[in-house]
């Protein structure tokens, strides 16, 4: 059993600890490969918080060069760098990371911190634990119920974008925060199936996706002669053990 000084040190341990700050993102660039296109821009927000979206267009060297992202570059590694314990994205492991690293890369800038662990990529939760015709997220919004409805994106929006229209780059920017908008709506829908989720309390003191510490006892488990207390949060509904002690 754990000693009530244990817990009272647990409790004062998170109480002084800050709370992580997640940070839902999304990007939208000129071209799938990084050394054929740039990145028009960036969304972000952090979890509860509002959504915020930057644009190549709002510096001052897209004048004379609309392709120079590197000042877009440097506030976007500012940010993940400094204003996100946890990154939220979809399919940005194989796509968003990537591409950002390149560009960042290209503009001189160091490799951003080593956020594998602490990178959901909702993607890879909905392909792993949903039977859809589609894993895309619009799909996946769309059968959840999300209220808030992905804008289309046709290949004229971009081509006129890229022309440097200032509607099109307009609807883009827009339709960049409704991504991040519907991410962060999936992403509280679906959190209970991440897999190996951040721990965003101390661990064993709460939730480790949510963090409450209310919880309901339902059943054990065992696997390699060890038995556990399951435990499903009465929050978010994620399932967490704890090992028995003799």
């Amino acid at each position: 059993m754990i000693s009530r000084r244990v817990v009272i040190w647990r409790t004062l341990i998170c109480r002084a600890m800050p709370k992580p700050r997640i940070v839902f993102f999304d990007i939208e660039s000129t071209n799938l490969k990084a050394n054929f296109g740039y990145c028009l821009c960036f969304g972000w927000k952090q979890l509860g918080g509002k959504t915020r979206v930057l644009s190549v267009t709002q510096y001052r060297q897209h004048a004379s060069d609309p392709t120079n992202d590197a000042p877009l570059m440097r506030d976007v590694h500012r940010i993940l760098t400094d204003e996100a314990d946890i990154i939220v994205s979809y399919y940005g492991k194989e796509f968003d990371r990537k591409f950002l690293n390149t560009r960042m890369l290209l503009a001189g800038l160091p490799p951003l911190p080593p956020l594998s662990h602490e990178h959901v990529d909702l993607y890879y939760t909905a392909r792993s634990n949903l039977a859809l015709h589609s894993n895309r997220l619009a799909v996946v919004a769309e059968t959840l119920g999300c209220p808030v409805a992905k804008t289309p994106l046709s290949g004229p929006i971009w081509t006129r974008a890229m022309a440097g229209h200032k509607p099109a780059i307009k609807y883009i920017i827009n339709h960049c925060a409704r991504d991040v908008d519907v991410l962060e709506w999936c992403y509280l829908k679906l959190r209970p199936f991440v897999r190996q989720h951040p721990w965003v309390v101390l661990k064993g003191s709460g939730c480790r996706v949510c963090g409450s510490a209310k919880g309901q006892r339902r059943g054990f488990s065992a696997a390699n002669g060890i038995i556990q207390q399951r435990v499903r949060c009465m929050n978010c509904g994620a399932w967490r053990v704890h090992r028995i002690e003799a």
